[in-house]
């Protein structure tokens, strides 16, 4: 197991030193979060001598700039660390002397694993001698889990820069956006609600934590996957499920990391198109077990779906997209395919959507990872039909539509690129008498869809409002 450990923190530091940048859902955030995963299961069973050997390899994990899934595992695990061996907390508060460079992006890490100070040490007061001093008298302690707040009974010891970072932060709760971020980080499960001793468990780790941190939902493992592998009533150090249901009720967080680098867009454009490698992006299969799916996903992977496949990685008009969702939800597509979920948050796709998106199975592909998208779904038997113009159009009132079809829809303004029109196995365009020559692409969409539903759903009935 220690050799198995030793692997897997080389793995993710191979990944963090590369040049290569790694997105959300990529496979390189797929790995790190497995990673991190199994470094956690593995946690009860590894010697204390060895725990203290790695842990500063763990921190060192913490300085590195990582997906939100990942960076929540992280600071988990120096929790439970610290939680078993509390002897190496002063390494803890090393980790705010290193140097600036390296800990302006860093310290909400080592911010976040103090916010479970009392987890870490339930009789502060008792334990403060055991601390050794690094910066004022006055500390901070920990506010019952809900967020971190200054107190004089707190432990003596913290780096200046911790306090400072406090006392700026309360001041400013009466002031614009700060007094709601400020709200925001008291109110994130990662703070609010999970318990790192209460919620340690498999359920936890490669269920829950999944589903909150925006991790696609094929790495969401659940539990009855692994009682058939393991027989957990006889493992009292990691349980399967989840003593409280607390976790499991609430909602995603809503702070996500973005990249702010200093590229232009042209040049991350280009850098995305090198380097990004497309991971598998298939239709999630049926569970059988869909009780043990959260209620509104085990209604939704209940449904009878079609096999129609509908594309519109390349609009980006909110109201487009939620009015797609909607049509899309209603006459039973098999998935609607973004180029960002992070759409569905958008208070204009959701007046449109309303709440059809909590109900269709919706997948996330960037225009620029299209092309091999479609390669793929070409090899798995589908149509590729594309709604456009062009010299070669057949007419919707003519197509006969195969029941494998993927409908790629063009973006408002340029239609369908170059290089994904020559991907098409055909255009489908729809009769028109106007002076006018182009539909609302949800409109366009809307009618296509209809079409074929009408072609192998014709018992369907719809009620419109």
């Amino acid at each position: 197991m220690e050799e198995l450990v030793l692997c897997l923190l080389k793995k993710d530091e191979a990944i963090s030193k590369s040049k290569q940048r790694y997105y959300s859902n990529s496979l390189q955030h797929r790995v790190k979060n497995r990673v991190w995963q199994t470094l956690l299961m593995l946690l009860p069973k590894l010697r204390g001598e060895f725990v203290g050997t790695v842990l500063g390899r763990v921190f060192e994990a913490g300085f590195v700039s990582n997906q939100a899934s990942v960076k929540y595992l992280i600071e988990w695990k120096m929790v439970l660390i610290l939680v078993q061996y509390p002897e190496h907390i002063d390494r803890l508060w090393a980790c705010f002397s290193v140097d600036q460079e390296k800990t302006k992006t860093s310290v909400c890490t080592f911010l976040s694993v103090l916010v479970h100070l009392n987890i870490i040490m339930p009789q502060l007061k008792e334990k403060c001698s055991s601390v050794r001093p690094a910066g004022p008298e006055e500390g901070v302690g920990s506010g019952g889990g809900r967020g971190p707040r200054l107190g004089a009974d707190g432990l003596g010891g913290l780096a200046t820069v911790v306090k400072a970072c406090l006392h700026q932060a309360e001041a400013m709760q009466s002031t614009g956006n700060a007094s709601k971020n400020w709200t925001r980080i008291q109110d994130h499960f990662f703070f609010g609600v999970f318990h790192p001793v209460r919620d340690y468990s498999v359920e936890t780790i490669f269920y829950t934590f999944p589903s909150l941190s925006e991790v696609f939902e094929d790495e969401w493992i659940p539990p009855w996957k692994f009682e058939k592998l393991v027989d957990f009533s006889q493992s009292a150090s990691l349980p399967l499920r989840n003593p409280v249901p607390d976790l499991s009720q609430i909602q995603p967080g809503d702070w996500i990391q973005q990249d702010k680098g200093d590229q232009d867009g042209e040049e991350r454009w280009a850098e995305v198109q090198k380097k990004m490698t497309p991971w598998r992006l298939g239709i999630h299969e049926q569970e059988p077990e869909v009780g043990l799916v959260p209620q509104q996903r085990a209604a939704r992977l209940g449904k009878l779906h079609s096999a129609l496949l509908v594309v519109a990685s390349l609009i980006d008009k909110p109201t487009n997209l939620g009015g797609l969702c909607r049509t899309c939800e209603i006459f039973g597509a098999s998935a609607l395919v973004l180029d960002s979920l992070r759409h569905v948050s958008d208070k204009h796709f959701q007046a449109l959507s309303v709440s059809s998106e909590l109900w269709l199975p919706l997948l996330e592909v960037k225009p620029v990872e299209l092309a091999d998208f479609l390669q793929l779904k070409k090899k798995e038997g589908y149509c590729i039909v594309g709604v456009e113009q062009t010299a070669n159009s057949q007419s919707l009132k003519d197509y006969k539509f195969p029941e494998k079809t993927l409908l790629l829809l063009g973006n408002e303004r340029e239609g369908i690129p170059a290089n994904l029109l020559q991907l098409l196995d055909v255009c489908v365009e729809i009769p028109q008498q106007g002076v006018i020559r182009s539909l609302n692409v949800h409109v366009s969409a809307a009618l296509l869809v209809w079409e074929y539903t009408r072609q192998y759903l014709p018992s369907t009935g719809v009620k419109s409002d």
